[in-house]
């Protein structure tokens, strides 16, 4: 009789996906635009990857290029091969996963211009019970202009990186952190104005990857910058660099958009997650 556990060998589970544009319009009309370049893996692995453009939707949104692409492999092709061959278990061999998305010449109602909009994270398997790290890589917002009015938005992708796991971010955070870093954590209630405890809700931590955000030049007229956020008065808000962390995953979106009045929808550009786990968990 052949034991369950040859059956059901423990092995490393797969999971990225990233995305380029998407949005839905709830009015004055319904529009709904599909995803605009999405890939995604297969809990095996492998390479997915979509392009995108130069395409015109709607009248609403617009781009020049759309782009994604997910890839996780084992680090060491030596290491696959030696798992299929029964030599090393399959939950034993390294693995990383990357997750990009690229979107330029983005344009949301003929107000709001984004040259060039990069996304990127590396997650790596983890060791024993250690959280696995997963890595800021390549993440870009540049060419931003509202109206007549440009917009430096400054990422903090080194400090994320230095930071790999949510246990290093509760500890950064605990032992204090400077004010440009400190208010890149956002309060999970409403009402709150600034962020006094580590601010984790049901195993969730939200944060922003922006350090810093200034008009460069004249300052718009009417918009106004509340850390990550821009209010545009008529138009909504923009939210640049939100990002999820798990003790196992990371999801970031570069800009999303909750647009207010006189159109009234969401729109979502370069949102990606990687995260992956040993299946039965590490003892499991």
């Amino acid at each position: 009789m052949i034991h369950p556990k040859h059956l059901h060998p423990k092995r490393y589970v797969f999971h990225g996906h990233a995305t380029g544009v998407a949005a839905h319009i709830r009015r004055p009309g319904d529009y709904l635009l599909t995803v605009q370049g999405t890939a995604a893996l297969p809990v095996i692995g492998g390479h997915s990857e979509a392009k995108v453009g130069p395409k015109k939707p709607s009248k609403w949104v617009s781009f020049k290029s759309s782009s994604a692409s997910a890839h996780g492999d084992y680090v060491k092709p030596a290491e696959g091969v030696a798992t299929t061959r029964g030599k090393l278990p399959f939950h034993k061999a390294a693995t990383e996963t990357k997750v990009s998305a690229r979107v330029r010449g983005l344009t949301i109602l003929d107000r709001v211009h984004i040259a060039d909009l990069s996304l990127g994270l590396i997650s790596r398997s983890a060791r024993g019970t250690a959280q696995p790290p997963i890595l800021l890589q390549g993440n870009r917002i540049a060419g931003v202009r509202i109206d007549d009015a440009k917009l430096k938005i400054t990422l903090a992708e080194e400090f994320y990186c230095k930071h790999d796991t949510k246990d290093k971010l509760k500890a950064a955070h605990k032992k204090g952190l400077p004010e440009h870093h400190a208010r890149m954590f956002l309060p999970h209630k409403e009402g709150l104005e600034k962020v006094t405890t580590f601010p984790e809700a049901n195993g969730t931590v939200k944060c922003t990857i922006v350090e810093n955000m200034e008009w460069v030049g004249k300052p718009h007229r009417t918009a106004k910058i509340y850390g990550h956020v821009v209010e545009v008065p008529n138009f909504g808000k923009l939210y640049f660099g939100e990002m999820f962390v798990k003790g196992d995953s990371r999801r970031l979106a570069l800009v999303r958009f909750q647009l207010g009045s006189p159109v009234g929808g969401e729109l979502i550009v370069c949102d990606g997650e990687t995260n992956g786990s040993t299946y039965p968990p590490t003892g499991g």
